[in-house]
């Protein structure tokens, strides 16, 4: 019988050690490896819906991230100088879990972490796969990158976004590659009128925010960017304070006190899908490894640790062959990572479509219109337990 005992998990994020930790309870003995040498996380806050939050209860996690992190029910529509365009209340949650709790990445990564140490999980940082030998059907021997071997029963890849799983199991068919829009983003603290998500459409992009905690959130500026384009961190602020003048209100404020401290995070946005099937023989991959989608959902983390959960429902069960159950976790979660997927592209390139102030009318009517119609139809859809 393909019963799997052993389990490398490649990838220390949140996907990652959602899927350790999956594993972990169900029986497996878990290796978690981090390519980097310190668990150093950087990015800024994660938007968790009640999707992700279900998975977050079925690792029992779920009260410990409510009680870090802001919770709210609804996202706002402005335009540039923050004057109300839609409203939406999210049709999420249930009476188990609210519709989102938004909290910063180190702290859904501090809880990750501790929860996978607490069950056994053995940690590893500073190493990483660099050859696989797959001439044994019955297991995966692998050499890491500090010239030591082992084997496993299976392994997963939540390698993120330059994952040399996938590339091992696709090569360069499927990589991600910059769209010409980047994403700027910095904690700051939350004046008190941001009490969700929202967005503040402008002419050639957007602004907003995200509530992470009660006195904080971050900002984000999402628009186009060069391809390729790098920026020196000493001139971050001013760059960006550039790309901030057309919007007002608490945008312009924080615009004002950006200086070369400030902690910002400024990144391209690099969209991928890797068609299903997602494993070869006894590798498999999930999180930014499968798929990297536009914020506009905040759906990328949640996504991860769906992936996580499932992978490690379909291999631990009984029920078939392992090839038959990794076919299984395949499929269950192309189709929907390929909703949010087109979902957010769709999305992303709509409000990337106002160029000029005659366009912006055009999006406020149509916006006020529609938008919450839209959104409630993902909502519908991502509210449907996985499990």
């Amino acid at each position: 019988m393909d019963v799997v005992r052993r389990v490398l998990v490649a990838g220390g994020g949140v996907g990652g050690l959602a899927a350790a930790l999956a594993f972990a309870q169900r029986g497996a003995q878990v290796r978690l490896i981090e390519r980097r040498p310190a668990f150093d996380v950087t990015g800024v806050g994660l938007g968790q819906p009640a999707n992700a939050l279900r998975v977050y209860d079925h690792l029992g996690v779920l009260e410990e991230i409510l009680d870090h992190g802001f919770i709210y029910d609804h996202m706002t529509i402005f335009d540039a100088q923050r004057r109300l365009i839609a409203e939406h209340k999210f049709l999420l949650g249930d009476e188990r879990v609210p519709a989102v709790c938004a909290l910063s990445r180190a702290e859904l990564h501090r809880i990750l972490l501790a929860a996978a140490k607490r069950i056994g999980v053995e940690v590893s940082l500073g190493l990483q796969i660099s050859a696989y030998d797959e001439s044994d059907a019955n297991v995966v021997r692998v050499r890491f990158s500090d010239g030591t071997n082992d084997a496993f029963d299976l392994v997963a890849g939540f390698d993120g976004i330059r994952s040399t799983t996938r590339q091992h199991l696709v090569g360069t068919m499927f990589v991600p590659r910059p769209c010409g829009i980047g994403a700027w983003r910095v904690q700051v603290d939350r004046p008190e009128c941001v009490t969700g998500m929202e967005f503040l459409q402008g002419c050639g992009g957007k602004a907003g925010a995200m509530p992470i905690s009660k006195d904080k959130m971050y900002l984000f500026n999402i628009r186009p960017e060069p391809i390729g384009a790098y920026y020196e961190r000493k001139d971050l602020a001013s760059l960006w304070k550039e790309r901030l003048a057309q919007f007002g209100s608490y945008v312009s404020e924080v615009s004002a006190s950006l200086n070369e401290q400030s902690d910002i995070v400024y990144g391209a946005l690099e969209p991928m899908l890797v068609p299903w099937p997602w494993h070869r023989g006894r590798v498999a991959i999930g999180g930014d490894a499968a798929h990297i989608v536009p914020p506009h959902l905040t759906q990328g983390a949640a996504m991860a640790v769906e992936d996580a959960l499932i992978l490690a429902h379909e291999v631990m069960q009984a029920d078939g062959t392992l090839e038959q159950r990794l076919m299984r976790y395949g499929r269950a979660r192309y189709a929907r990572c390929a909703f949010v997927y087109a979902f957010a592209r769709s999305w992303l390139e709509e409000e990337q479509a106002v160029l000029t102030a005659e366009q912006m009318e055009e999006a406020r009517r149509e916006l006020a219109q529609n938008a919450s119609g839209r959104i409630a139809v993902s909502d519908r859809i991502l509210n449907t337990p996985i499990l």
